[in-house]
């Protein structure tokens, strides 16, 4: 309601306002605020990060306090009007919100926002934060009418339509004194000449809005249930009628009895469903712990070296959720890691899809390096930022020395001949005198020295497009000698300034054409190969695999084997470690995916995953690993935190020794001439292999089980056709051990099952391997 005066007075709960559940995506709103959920060092969802890359608009700064909320700082024009961008930092640091903290963060939005506006709001903190959607929905609504006026609406926006009618209610059944639908201009007129009710009176008898809600929902048609729902929710303040009110609210939208079922869109996950987000903390461990190795090898070799390049290959089909993998790996890594004594490293994004219809491809990785770099250090550390960009700027510029020097020169000789008068002197010289030849070359000076600097100008210019425009960095390519040591020595010092270990994540290279596939892949093991980055590349194998082949079709009679493809060479050639995603726990997925009380949520996860640390931080790997077998947990998230806390440790360095130790007696079963790459690759293999049956629940002592998983582990190394197809077909692992052929096994396939070197392997032929694989072990492989 407004003042006299004209300015919309504050609300406060008992006055109405209009919030709405609206199904659609939140920047399809004709809103004129849109409010994106942040977490408090200004982290966004991957969603929400693209849809602000397409708008220009940058992400919100470090160390906000939670419940705060950030402008953008700019507007966006839009075909539907001027759209402003607020940030609610409403999840910690620790991956949880309360609804405390959306509460505030709504408030600071409404207090914040035009008088006469929209605002439009997603549900705050229900992704990363965990929040119950109901409790979120109850949060916003209080935090918008406690701190925005009369002539501001908010809707809160939701992707799943079949859940409005539900969240109606609980906006209207929750607060029914502050929720009402909009009077008409006959009624607006009447309300505006009474005198205003005392406080006293407000909060117990129900308003004229709220009246007149009272008669449109006794009215209301099956087609309008969602307005009546909201409306019978709204209409009494007393305790009696409010109760009543919320019974019919629940009646109508199934609160009590629901048969829902949510929508569920396909993009990757932010909350972890496929409960991959252990697996994601035991592959940040196992980079981090590698490039503590790498460096320290490197130091012994060449003082002050920090080794070379690690690369990590996660393999699936498409749909199995390597995207959303590579979201929770970043996030661990943009986290220190207290136990491995190791700070938080700097992760670069790379969609290698976006990218491949303008070459080259190193060039766009070493811009995304550049870009992605300024951006995580604007968040953690300014001032390594703003000393990045320095360097990077005086990199570009310092290429044309010499003409910047022969341009000072030319100055100063012209300044010092105008000052001498030397240059009125020379007239009436004789032809041949000291004066007229000294002009002479100073003349020449004069001439051929604007000549250098243009050269030396362009020669700067010609770095700062090489490192601006694709196009330039062609011409760049084209136009140097030795153009590819400058591209190397250049990104060796971007990660020099850097100061940070860096993780550059590839996606989506499983979408690009094979010429780039390849292009890119051996940009990176032949160029940067020195340069200490990790990659994890996120990427079916056979599409990899298939691009290498018909790259290198000439060459297939030479080098390919059976069960090992020419391309499944050179993907072994260019990854260290190469890991199937986790297989999914189905039943879990199932009831998560359903909304069953039966799953820990996200904030149960964070929670119990807290108090795992502090229970068994610091413990041995086995002492650790007895204590969770001997008290698994209580609940299901505490079960899954405990068992992640050991998972980790399996691949420590220690471990890795270990596993070493363990495997040695399997050296015989690597093939004729074993090389070691094939070694380095099977402890890099098994370590995490180990740590993810430790996820799956096996924590207890198992020798057998032990020598299984490596018998299979060297299987898919050696043979990675023949393991893709038996773990389709476990039960055809057992012909192996017979000889016999089964039907159905593929041409390319079929010698494989009576090769001596296969048989070897499954049936474990070395001394001291006391078992054998089996369709039984194989169909428990954790591994897609």
């Amino acid at each position: 309601m407004a003042t006299k005066g004209g300015t919309p007075a504050r609300g406060t709960a008992s006055e109405s306002r209009l919030v709405e559940v609206v199904a659609g995506d939140l920047f399809d709103s004709d809103a004129d605020v849109i409010v994106v959920p942040c977490d408090v060092d200004g982290g966004v969802a991957p969603d929400f990060k693209t849809k602000l890359a397409e708008l220009r608009i940058p992400l919100p700064r470090s160390g906000l306090e939670a419940g705060s909320v950030a402008a953008a700082g700019l507007t966006v024009k839009r075909s539907k009007g001027p759209v402003r961008i607020m940030f609610a930092a409403v999840v910690t640091i620790d991956r949880a919100t309360t609804p405390e903290m959306v509460d505030q963060a709504a408030r600071e939005v409404a207090r914040a926002a035009p008088e006469a506006s929209t605002i439009a709001f997603p549900l705050l903190g229900t992704g990363a934060g965990g929040l119950d959607p109901e409790a979120a929905v109850r949060a916003i609504v209080t935090g918008f009418t406690d701190g925005g006026i009369l002539t501001q609406r908010a809707e809160i926006r939701v992707l799943d339509p079949t859940v409005v009618e539900r969240y109606m209610g609980v906006v209207a059944g929750a607060y029914p004194e502050t929720y009402s639908w909009p009077l008409n201009d006959e009624e607006a007129a009447r309300e505006e000449e009474s005198p205003p009710e005392a406080p006293s009176k407000a909060r117990k008898q129900p308003s004229k809005r709220a009246s007149r809600t009272r008669e449109q929902a006794s009215t209301a048609t099956t087609k309008q249930a969602r307005t009546a729902t909201t409306k019978q929710a709204g209409t009494a303040t007393t305790k009696e009628a409010g109760t009543a009110s919320v019974e019919q609210a629940e009646t109508a939208t199934g609160k009590g009895r629901d048969e829902s079922v949510p929508t569920h869109t396909d993009g990757p996950a932010v909350v972890d469903e496929l409960g991959r987000m252990g697996f994601a903390r035991v592959l940040a461990r196992r980079i981090r712990e590698t490039r503590k190795e790498e460096a320290s090898n490197a130091s012994q070799r060449k003082p002050g070296a920090r080794g070379g390049a690690f690369l990590i290959h996660l393999h699936a089909p498409w749909g199995a959720g390597k995207t959303s993998v590579l979201n929770f790996l970043a996030d661990q890594l943009r986290e220190k890691d207290d136990d491995a004594k190791a700070r938080r490293s700097v992760v670069v994004e790379f969609n290698a899809w976006r990218h491949q219809r303008i070459g080259p491809p190193w060039w766009w990785l070493m811009t995304a390096l550049y870009t992605g770099a300024v951006r995580e250090l604007d968040r953690i550390d300014k001032r390594r930022a703003v000393m990045l960009r320095l360097r990077e700027w005086w990199w570009r510029l310092k290429g044309g020395w010499p003409g910047y020097v022969a341009l000072l020169a030319v100055a100063a000789i012209v300044v010092l001949a105008w000052r001498t008068g030397w240059l009125g002197e020379i007239q009436g010289k004789g032809l041949f005198s000291l004066d007229t030849a000294t002009g002479f070359v100073v003349t020449v000076a004069a001439i051929i020295t604007p000549v250098l600097t243009v050269w030396g100008l362009l020669r700067g210019i010609g770095r700062w497009v090489f490192a601006t425009s694709a196009r330039g960095a062609r011409r760049f390519v084209a136009n140097t000698t030795d153009p590819m040591r400058l591209v190397h020595e250049h990104l060796d010092e971007l990660v020099d300034w850097i100061g940070y270990d860096v993780v550059i994540m590839i996606d989506d290279l499983d979408r690009c054409k094979g010429p780039y596939v390849v292009e890119l892949l051996e940009g990176i093991q032949t160029l940067f190969r020195d340069v200490p980055i990790t990659y994890v590349v996120a990427a079916d194998r056979d599409w990899l695999a298939d691009s290498y082949a018909a790259e290198y079709s000439d060459f297939v009679s030479a080098t390919a084997e059976v069960g090992r493809p020419v391309g499944f060479l050179f993907l072994e050639k260019t990854f260290q470690v190469s890991i199937g995603l986790p297989s999914a726990q189905i039943d879990q997925f199932w009831s998560r995916i359903l909304r069953s009380p039966n799953v820990p949520g996200e904030a149960d996860l964070n929670r119990a995953r807290a108090q795992a640390a502090a229970d068994l931080g610091g413990r041995s790997r086995q002492a650790a690993r007895q204590e969770v077998a001997d008290n698994p947990g209580s609940t299901p998230a505490e079960i899954q935190a405990r068992r992640e806390v050991v998972a980790v440790q399996m691949v420590t360095e220690r471990a890795q020794q270990e596993n070493a130790h363990t495997l040695e007696p399997f050296r015989a079963l690597l093939g004729r001439q074993p090389n070691p790459r094939m070694m380095k690759r099977l402890v890099n293999a098994y370590g995490i292999v180990r740590g993810i049956e430790t996820l799956q629940g096996n924590l207890t002592d198992d020798p057998v089980g032990e020598q299984q998983t490596a018998l299979w582990t060297i299987l898919t190394l050696r043979w990675p056709k023949l393991g893709a197809y038996l773990a389709r077909y476990p039960e055809h692992v057992d012909a192996i051990a017979t000889g016999t052929l089964p039907a159905g096994v593929p041409a390319e396939l079929q010698p494989l099952f009576t090769d001596p070197e296969v048989k070897a392997v499954v049936t474990g032929e070395a001394k001291d391997i006391t078992t054998r694989l089996d369709s039984e072990r194989v169909r428990s492989i954790p591994l897609l």
